[in-house]
């Protein structure tokens, strides 16, 4: 069976009517690259890739971020954001990671900005906080960096709207855009999600954002839903491309995305309760789409 075949037949079998799967990966494969995280990653949270191919990880509970090898899952280094003279761990909401060049970003469940430039092994490491009109309503999950226009994009889980007399529509997930000419967040949205539209394509109840990423080979977005268990490509004005569900066996709970400079996918799930370990997964681009 042909690569465009199957993708055609899963569509139809996945309830998404004629609308596109994502080109270029089998997202909705069963058979795919695993590989289990050491127990310090049980709630990984964010993934990105660093300009010379580093994949930095971190949980959403603490700043603890770790270099890790994508091929086997096994930890390279880890380096912490220390605070109190670094005598202490940064304990925070933590939600997402982007690099721009050296320097790293986190963000917080409430819209919060880290900075920072990476450490050595075992270092504690100072950094700087930009807060946001963001708030815990907005439960701010993804980030990225987009080089077209020098901002880092922040992908919300809650509410869209910043100014709550004047709410956006519940059917709406907001991406906000942070510049970092200005240091400033652009009053409105970049994009809005309408979750409806994708719903009806994957058969959820519901598409809310864990993590961001933009593709270095084609300028679009990637758009992460742990809770809808799918995938979007959006395109830089927030045009809907394609929609892909996942299989909830291989992503119980899919938090972070990125793309390393070959092209591969590598989507990190939570371990969940009772101790399970976190997973990466590898999605490799389809040679056909190269």
């Amino acid at each position: 069976m042909t690569t465009l075949l199957f993708l055609l037949l899963w569509s139809f079998a996945a309830g998404i009517g004629d609308a596109p799967v994502i080109k270029g990966y089998d997202f909705a494969s069963k058979n795919v690259e695993q590989k289990k995280l050491s127990h310090e990653l049980r709630e990984a949270s964010g993934l990105t890739f660093t300009h010379d191919g580093r994949l930095l990880c971190h949980n959403d509970e603490e700043g603890a971020i770790y270099e890790i090898d994508y091929g086997t899952g096994n930890i390279r280094r880890r380096f912490y954001l220390g605070y109190l003279g670094k005598l202490f761990i940064y304990q925070d909401d933590l939600e997402g990671i982007a690099a721009k060049h050296d320097t790293i970003f986190m963000v917080n469940s409430s819209g919060k900005l880290l900075r920072f430039l990476p450490g050595k092994n075992n270092e504690k490491i100072s950094f700087q906080e930009f807060p946001t009109p963001l708030t815990a309503r907005n439960n701010v999950e993804g980030l990225a960096y987009d080089p077209a226009t020098d901002c880092l994009l922040l992908a919300c889980k809650g509410e869209a709207g910043i100014d709550f007399r004047n709410p956006l529509p519940a059917d709406q997930k907001a991406v906000y855009a942070f510049s970092l000419k200005t240091y400033k967040l652009l009053p409105k949205p970049r994009f809005l999600i309408a979750v409806s539209k994708i719903t009806a394509r994957t058969g959820e109840k519901d598409f809310s954002p864990s993590s961001i990423e933009r593709d270095p080979r084609t300028g679009n977005f990637f758009v992460l839903a742990s809770k809808g268990s799918a995938i979007v490509e959006m395109d830089p004005n927030g045009n809907l491309l394609g929609v892909s569900s996942l299989p909830k066996s291989v992503h119980p709970q899919p938090e972070g995305l990125a793309i390393a400079p070959d092209w591969t996918v590598v989507i990190c799930n939570e371990g969940g309760g009772k101790g399970k370990a976190g997973r990466i997964v590898v999605y490799p681009l389809l040679y056909s789409y190269k």
